[in-house]
């Protein structure tokens, strides 16, 4: 008889049923539960242990499954060279600054995958220094990077929140101790930050640690900023090629501490200045021409100066243009301007008294809107007819040309040999060309190339038209390119015209997309 339960046990002591007897029953009981129990503890273990070899065998038979699907796909036939050419091209072009590396997801993918790319160093040389970025991470990079040249981002958060300059601040501290070690190995440095206690933070450690032998480019951006962009000094960077600042004043000539005289500047090649999306003359990021000018005499080396909007407040020499003396840049062999606006505060002061006899590369861009940009073509001759830029061999102009000085802008470069024209441009000039029976240094046998961006159908016409005039004057014919989108409405135009002038000349299509909506 089993007594299982309290009610079982009270009903056998109503019947008078004698304790020891009780008790022998239920110690019989207890036994023989135990005994079963052990039973089903040996069924468990062998049923855990056969578990685990089953879930050992699935997990293996699962990688063989997927090694050989791998295998079947085309992309397994390639050789690692040629894979790791793809991933590097990945890398290159992702996103700048995005949390979610490119390199990182393609060493998860598969074991071959990640076998070539944690053992290719140039799939590892950016450093990302910002708040969500663990110190981890950061090892990890410079132990796969090995021992080439690294590019070292600083970036603020991708969601701002309350308290995130703190943090950013704060993850800096340890992102320098982690990363100090390699700065023998930095060629380029980034600085994406709005808040300027962090910029002068990064730039007052790397003083410390400098030289930085082996820098060759710095560009800082911060739309934020209230402050000039801090600059190393002296012989901190004596390798230092490249400098691009955005939304940010270049310091002012004499602060408390150091003067412009002492930037670590003086092999510097490139120099680019770009303000993004503020008001003519209310702009926090506008430079002092005093300050423009302290840099410049500071890069005796300087050979391409690119300026995008109007990063230079030119405002009190322009009310003194008598007194100003000229900006001698001697090394000078590219100048870009693209001053975001058809009529810039100062283009036409800048071009008055900017002096660079070596320039090679002259380009002025103005948005696409109508009317045409600001004219400087007068600007362009010192005095006329002596050009400014005599030895301009490439040009590039984009809504700068007006019908009445198409003459000045062909007579200002005379040995140009490239030429890269918007339609506007292009269509101003051929059109007097084909209406004129003066002799245009433009089309003489020098030129090499010419460049028509977004061509309509009325200008590919003049441009069949100007070659057949060059022609049947025994000149040289460039070799033409036709580049950018095209509206969907001049498509079967376009491809008349183009064949027709391809009869003339040997004609090249660039990134021609016949989708674009009329």
């Amino acid at each position: 008889m089993v007594l299982s339960t309290a009610r079982d046990l009270a009903n056998g002591l109503s019947h008078n049923m004698v304790p020891a007897e009780l008790l022998s029953t239920l110690l019989q009981e207890v036994c023989a539960l135990e005994n079963r129990r052990k039973e089903l503890l040996v069924r468990l273990e062998e049923t855990n242990t056969s578990l685990v070899e089953v879930q050992k065998l699935l997990t293996r038979k699962t990688a063989q499954a997927h090694t050989v699907q791998n295998l079947l796909a085309p992309v397994s036939r390639l050789p690692d060279e040629v894979l790791l050419a793809i991933f590097e091209e990945a890398v290159r072009s992702q996103e700048q600054g995005q949390v979610t590396r490119t390199e990182i997801v393609i060493s998860y993918t598969s074991h071959r995958w990640r076998q070539i790319t944690v053992n290719a160093p140039r799939l590892w040389n950016s450093l990302c220094i910002r708040a969500e970025v663990p110190i981890a991470m950061l090892q990890i990079y410079l132990s796969r990077s090995a021992n080439i040249p690294l590019t070292v981002e600083f970036r603020e958060r991708e969601t701002a929140w309350p308290g995130a300059d703190k943090r950013s601040m704060a993850h800096l501290g340890s992102a320098l101790d982690a990363i100090w070690p390699s700065v023998p190995r930095w060629r380029r440095i980034v600085v994406l930050h709005r808040s300027y206690p962090y910029f002068t933070h990064v730039f007052r450690e790397l003083r410390k640690v400098a030289p930085l032998k082996m820098l060759q480019s710095i560009s800082m951006r911060s739309p934020g900023v209230c402050g000039p962009c801090p600059l190393l000094l002296g012989d901190s960077a004596p390798a230092l090629e490249s400098l691009e600042v955005e939304d940010m004043p270049l310091p002012p000539p004499v602060t408390q501490t150091f003067d412009a005289a002492h930037y670590s500047v003086a092999g510097l090649t490139t120099l680019r200045l770009r303000v993004r999306g503020v008001r003519v003359g209310s702009s926090h990021a506008a430079t002092d021409p005093s300050a423009f000018r302290a840099l410049i005499s500071s890069a005796p080396m300087l050979s391409t100066l690119e300026i995008y909007g109007q990063p230079i407040n030119f405002g009190q020499e322009r009310v003194n243009e008598e007194d100003i003396l000229p900006l001698e840049i001697p090394r000078l062999r590219t100048l870009v301007l693209r001053p975001g606006t058809q009529r810039p505060r100062d283009l036409r002061h800048f071009i008055s008294v900017i002096k660079a006899p070596t320039l090679r590369h002259f380009e002025l861009v103005y948005p696409d809107n109508a009317p045409p940009g600001q004219d400087v073509s007068d600007l362009l001759f010192d005095p006329f007819p002596l050009a400014r830029f005599p030895c301009v061999e490439t040009v590039h102009l984009h809504n700068a040309v007006h019908a009445d000085t198409v003459a000045a802008f062909m007579n200002a470069f005379p040995v140009v040999a490239r030429i890269t024209l918007g339609n506007p441009d292009a269509n101003c000039l051929f059109e007097n060309q084909t209406s004129s029976s003066t002799r245009s240094p433009w089309t003489s046998s020098h030129i090499q190339h010419l460049t028509v961006i977004s061509p309509l159908h009325n200008t590919l016409l003049q441009m069949y038209e100007w070659l057949l005039s060059g022609a049947s004057q025994g000149h040289r014919l460039p070799i033409i390119t036709l580049e950018g989108s095209i509206r969907a409405i001049d498509g079967p135009e376009f491809l008349t015209q183009s064949s027709k002038i391809a009869s003339c000349t040997e004609v090249r299509l660039c990134d021609i997309d016949l989708s674009m909506s009329g």
